[in-house]
């Protein structure tokens, strides 16, 4: 039986064929076929990128030449389409060392931006362009999407920043409008939930099942939330949140994201109700 991944020569006899030669050429003379190469992802240090700390980076580390010499990495920010080559804003240019950390800061991801403002939820993409000792050069836009996509060759040519904000308590508390609550309709969009602060110093708390605007709502207990600081990332593990009269008492967990500087609580609920479970409930609040 053949061999079903492609060999790293036949890529880089492809990516030479993609960056070298023209519609006339391709003749399948392996004359005209000249080799590429690609740098390979070691390991992604952070993603989170906390856009209200200026030196605050994303970084990931990279290794394993493969083909010909790398010298050099110029990263980009893709601020339209990540393939528009046209929309890319260089950002740095790294000398290559097998292992080296390429990093990008607030500061450099939001000169690249310019007018347009960094937002806590948005993800940026951005893009490698290697140069080898030949002088040429290569990314996404010249190297073939399924070898590009495809997990065995690793390759680190697009990576990403997820844009956060440091969680401070006393910015999340107050009171919020229910943006979307379409799967388990307790609520209506515009609905007052208040949010307080939590047990401790990264967490929060509110009551929201069951939903007041029901005759005889029965017992709430607090839904207590807890947020990493560093990502925004937010956790609220398994926990009794109250029933309606004659109901089952309902249990919940829920993963999802608490952006203090925008007032945004975003969260996917799994609720336990009488021992059946209603997955993925989406609940998003946004702050008054």
């Amino acid at each position: 039986m053949k061999r079903i991944i492609i060999s790293s020569l036949g890529i880089f006899l492809l990516f030479g064929l993609v960056f070298s030669c023209k519609k006339n050429d391709i003749n399948g003379d392996s004359k005209n076929l000249v080799g590429g190469s690609y740098i390979t992802l070691d390991s992604t240090i952070n993603s989170f990128l906390d856009i209200s700390n200026p030196t605050a980076n994303v970084s990931i580390k990279v290794k394993n030449t493969v083909g010909e010499a790398v010298t050099s990495v110029t990263v980009y920010a893709a601020t339209g389409d990540a393939l528009d080559t046209t929309k890319w804003v260089k950002i740095k240019t790294v000398p290559y060392s097998d292992g080296v950390v390429l990093g990008v800061t607030t500061a450099e991801l939001t000169a690249a931006f310019g007018a347009t403002p960094l937002a806590a939820g948005n993800i940026y993409t951005l893009q490698n362009e290697i140069t080898t000792a030949s002088g040429r050069k290569f990314s996404v836009h010249n190297t073939p999407s399924t070898y590009n996509s495809f997990p065995a060759y690793n390759m680190a040519l697009t990576w990403s920043a997820t844009a956060v904000c440091a969680f401070v308590q006393a910015d999340a508390i107050g009171d919020y409008k229910v943006v979307s609550d379409k799967n388990w309709q307790d609520f209506s969009t515009g609905d007052i939930i208040t949010v307080s602060a939590g047990p401790d110093a990264n967490s929060i708390s509110f009551l929201a099942y069951p939903s007041p605007a029901y005759a005889a709502p029965g017992t709430r207990q607090p839904w207590i939330v807890k947020v990493n600081p560093a990502t925004d990332v937010a956790t609220m593990t398994d926990q009794y949140i109250g029933d309606y009269d004659g109901g089952p008492a309902a249990r919940a967990t829920a993963t999802g994201l608490v952006f203090s500087c925008t007032g945004l609580i975003s969260l996917k609920v799994n609720v336990n109700y009488g021992g059946t479970i209603y997955a993925n409930q989406v609940l998003v609040l946004q702050k008054l």
